[in-house]
């Protein structure tokens, strides 16, 4: 099954989680600045915390991204943000660990 296609054709039943996944999965390899990403890893990094883990950190810059393109609500990220803090640091997570399900 091709990812892009069913993306496509559920894009009025999931209209942003469709134009993120879209976006995401047509992402040419050189679609930003490398400089730029490390940049912005190493401020996240050391001022925010420097044990943050690949994956926290590849979610952060996700979800930065996302909200100045405005496919996530501030109020959404505040409203998680909010949640109680979750002890994962033995957690191993599978491969689709990035994956949006909207309820």
């Amino acid at each position: 099954m091709d990812p892009l296609a069913w993306w496509h054709g559920h894009r009025k039943t999931y209209p942003r989680l469709s134009r993120m996944a879209i976006g995401y999965l047509t992402i040419p390899a050189m679609f930003i600045n490398v400089e730029c990403i490390f940049s912005r890893g190493q401020l996240l990094l050391s001022h925010v915390r420097s044990r943050l883990s690949a994956q926290s950190t590849r979610a952060l810059l996700h979800v930065g991204l996302w909200s100045q393109l405005g496919l996530v609500k501030d109020t959404d990220i505040l409203s998680v943000s909010s949640l109680p803090d979750v002890n994962d640091e033995d957690v191993v997570l599978d491969d689709r660990w990035d994956s949006i399900i909207l309820e």
